[in-house]
């Protein structure tokens, strides 16, 4: 019981102190004008970041607005397989793809390959060399978000599906035609990591499990051999040293041994995966912020980078979420001071109204420019942990 009292002190403490700023006068927005999550956050942990789409970027109040607080984005849905595949196919021939720089490895044994169309990406590329900005690549390997077509023969939707060996060399196709893509373009230089394969342990029936089978647990050949295709790429340009593989996934917290076994297993024999992104859809009724230490801590121990890829907090109220946020920000400052490879923050979007949870208002803005109290209990957690 005393634990818990200290606990809530400690809370009551975070709130008062950002709304005693506004009682006195002094409004946090002014304590905290030098500060923003780009020079505390972005900072200590390289990246910070926002999910955020293509309209966004366009915009130049709101392109303003990110550069302000993020140093990283990820697009929420645009580098996802079926923004690049499209909902039907356009096929080419074999030599037309070859013409047009894709890669087609030595086991294509088929006569067409889908057009992948790059013109969106391209773009958001462009844009983020432009204004500093670094870029998270999410997706390649998904169980949603990936057109059926895409695992069924002739690419028709009426075909039946492939082997697993013709769809080992489509996956190789498109992995190492979209990455070679990035890295031979003006602007590639911006990504600094891929999530290879998202949701793997919590995927429902798709095109994958159809071929390679359902309950694979943590030794799944096809996982294994995506990251050896992404790996391979980086290889090539020479960028292991400095762009990250990660395996991403939600509820995390709830298993951690799975993912680190996952890990183990693709990592046997070479090092190809960096470490894992949580995605860290969180609410403030749970998982408590000690359950997520536990297992950010597992992470820590096995020796895995760590990125938080896609942060959010529903709430009931404002005060609430600031403080879980205070309170798992210290979290993962924490882990990070004592030795854990931590490398950056990305938060599911700008601000509540345009989340993908808007009704749980789970973002640290209540608008673009319009900061809640998180916000500055995030900063007020990064000023306590001493950096």
């Amino acid at each position: 019981m005393l634990k818990r009292k200290g606990k809530l002190k400690k809370n009551v403490a975070v709130i008062i102190s950002v709304l005693m700023m506004f009682v006195m006068g002094t409004p946090a927005g002014t304590v905290y004008a030098a500060s923003t999550l780009r020079s505390t956050y972005g900072k200590t942990l390289s990246n910070s970041g926002a999910a955020v789409n293509y309209s966004q970027l366009n915009n130049s109040s709101t392109l303003s607005a990110i550069k302000n607080q993020y140093n990283s984005i990820t697009m929420e849905n645009e580098m996802k397989p079926d923004a690049i595949l499209g909902y039907a196919p356009t096929l080419l021939s074999v030599s037309d793809a070859k013409a047009k720089g894709y890669y087609i490895p030595s086991g294509y044994t088929e006569s067409t390959v889908p057009t992948l169309n790059f013109n969106t990406m391209d773009a958001v590329l462009k844009i983020c060399y432009n204004n500093g900005l670094k870029l998270r690549a999410h997706t390649l390997v998904w169980h949603a978000q990936t057109p059926d077509w895409f695992f069924r023969t002739n690419y028709s939707s009426s075909g039946s599906y492939v082997s697993q060996s013709v769809m080992y060399a489509r996956m190789e196709m498109y992995i190492k035609t979209l990455m070679n893509h990035v890295y031979l373009g003006s602007y590639g230089s911006v990504v600094y990591a891929w999530d290879v394969v998202n949701e793997y342990l919590h995927a429902q029936t798709s095109g994958w499990s159809k071929i390679y089978g359902s309950n694979l647990g943590t030794q799944a050949e096809y996982v294994k051999r995506a990251f050896q295709y992404a790996y391979d790429c980086l290889s090539y340009f020479g960028l292991t040293n400095s762009v990250s593989l990660f395996y991403n996934d939600y509820n995390e917290y709830m298993i951690p041994d799975q993912i680190i076994s996952l890990i183990k297993y693709i990592n046997s024999g070479n090092k190809l995966c960096s470490g894992v992104g949580m995605q860290s859809h969180l609410s403030t009724s749970y998982p408590s912020v000690a359950l997520y230490k536990t297992a950010l801590q597992k992470f820590a121990n096995a020796g895995l980078e760590m990125q938080i890829t896609e942060l959010d907090v529903g709430n009931t109220s404002d005060s609430s979420q600031a403080s879980y946020v205070y309170d798992l920000l210290s979290a993962i400052l924490s882990v990070k001071k004592a030795g854990g490879k931590i490398t950056g923050i990305t938060w599911w979007g700008l601000y509540d109204s345009v989340s993908w949870r808007s009704s749980n208002k789970p973002l640290l803005f209540s608008g673009l420019n319009s900061p809640k109290t998180s916000y500055y209990s995030a900063l007020q957690a990064y000023t306590n942990a001493g950096y």
